[in-house]
């Protein structure tokens, strides 16, 4: 989907929730589980393995460069499950990135060719 701007974009999961229950959403959105929707009853939690609130936690101790030690000792959750999300995370990074362009033009939207806000 594009939009103009994402601000929520930089919240995990966890966080949105939480948002939502603040703003006074209905619990039941707020609390609606996650899912891909690929097939019918399909859940994100149950594919991934885990729940959200240590998802989240594990994301943020990667985020902020902490050693899957560290933050398996910090969350007292085995390594094997901090080096997984670690491995997923990291294999899902094109995910998180614009598409690459083929450079054809003199300048590329996005890339090299930029206006300052004030012109628009």
């Amino acid at each position: 989907a594009a939009a103009d701007i994402s601000p929520i974009m930089d919240l995990y999961k966890t966080q949105v929730r939480k948002l939502a229950e603040h703003l006074g959403f209905p619990a039941e959105l707020a609390a609606k589980p996650s899912t891909p929707a690929l097939w019918p009853n399909q859940l994100a939690e149950t594919e991934l393995g885990i729940k959200y609130e240590t998802l989240d936690l594990i994301l943020y101790g990667l985020e902020r460069f902490m050693t899957t030690e560290e933050i398996a000792q910090q969350l007292s959750v085995e390594k094997a499950l901090v080096e997984k999300v670690k491995s997923r995370w990291l294999a899902t990074e094109h995910k998180r990135q614009m598409p690459l362009a083929a450079k054809i033009e003199y300048r590329t939207v996005g890339a090299d060719f930029r206006l300052p806000r004030h012109i628009y």
